[in-house]
């Protein structure tokens, strides 16, 4: 579960004033413990100066940190053992397709291959694997997915067939015709369609899950097929671009939707961002989906494997 972050490092006095059970006395000895030692490096060293009381009231609403101001800043820490929970997984899987696994339930943005996800390294999550789990599908049992979302055109027959392997809440494309032109031929596809679950990206429209967790949709401008998704975590997010041409990037920026945009980590699938998009946006961490294999947060931190 997600807890803000308190960063030892650049929290200010009159900040650590708020906190239950420091008062100014308290306040002040810590900033002047950070001054003397110029940074602090573990968390360990809060808690052997405050109360243990008073230490145990805190943490129950905040995580609480040791790291450099500009990775606070900028969310994106190269040591694992700085996060302090797993709680969002982003991987990246074949082409452009990622599943994101947030508090047990799990999104697919775009097909593998074939429609296949099972061979993706997600299946323990997805609890594919094992005798019971063989003989709860020979009864009828479809693993969950929370939400599909397509940035592009599928192959109908291979949507089909993962539909009918997995249980899926939400359809999202960008293009509804294709789907109920093309796909309602499909036994599967029908049935999304019949029960209203096909549902168009709109612009500034939002996946959520929980207070704190959300998926925003940036659709293709005019006549482009180039569109983003945002995903938001407490206070770390990562952009998914998809085919954004430089005209689609300019468009993204200064769009309404686009205002104040400000991602941590931008994964580029087609293109590469602009120089100028990346100043916009604040110069997130462009990460190398072809050498890493998942994105790991806690909410305040984001860790590429």
């Amino acid at each position: 579960m997600y807890k803000k972050g308190i960063n030892l490092n650049t929290i200010t006095v009159e900040t650590l004033k708020t906190l239950p059970g420091i008062g100014d006395n308290l306040a002040r000895s810590l900033a002047l413990h950070r001054e003397l030692k110029s940074e602090f490096v573990n968390p360990s060293e809060f808690s052997a100066i405050v109360p243990e009381h008073v230490y145990s009231e805190i943490v129950k609403d905040y995580n609480i940190y040791a790291v450099s101001p500009h990775v606070w800043k900028s969310r994106i820490t190269n040591e694992i053992n700085k996060l302090l929970n797993s709680d969002l997984t982003i991987f990246f899987l074949e082409n452009s397709s990622l599943a994101v696994s947030i508090e047990k339930n799990i999104y697919i943005i775009n097909l593998p291959h074939g429609g296949n996800v099972r061979h993706s390294g997600i299946e323990n999550i997805l609890h594919e694997t094992g005798a019971i789990a063989g003989f709860k599908r020979f009864m009828g049992w479809r693993p969950a997915i929370k939400a599909l979302l397509l940035t592009g055109l599928e192959d109908m027959e291979a949507l089909n067939r993962f539909l009918a392997r997995y249980n899926t809440s939400s359809l999202f494309c960008i293009n509804e015709d294709e789907i109920l032109n093309t796909g309602s031929k499909q036994k599967f596809i029908a049935e999304m369609i019949m029960a209203r679950k096909v549902k168009t990206f709109a612009s500034g429209g939002t996946i959520k899950n929980g207070d704190f967790f959300e998926i925003k949709m940036f659709p293709p401008s005019g006549e482009s097929s180039g569109c983003a998704l945002m995903i938001s975590f407490g206070s770390a997010s990562v952009l998914l671009m998809f085919n954004m041409t430089e005209s689609d990037q300019r468009d993204l920026i200064h769009a309404p939707a686009g205002a104040g945009l400000r991602p941590n980590a931008v994964c580029s699938y087609g293109t590469s961002p602009l120089p100028v998009f990346m100043q916009s946006c604040s110069s997130p961490e462009l990460i190398d989906t072809r050498k890493k294999k998942k994105l790991i947060s806690d909410g305040n931190l984001i860790y590429a494997v």
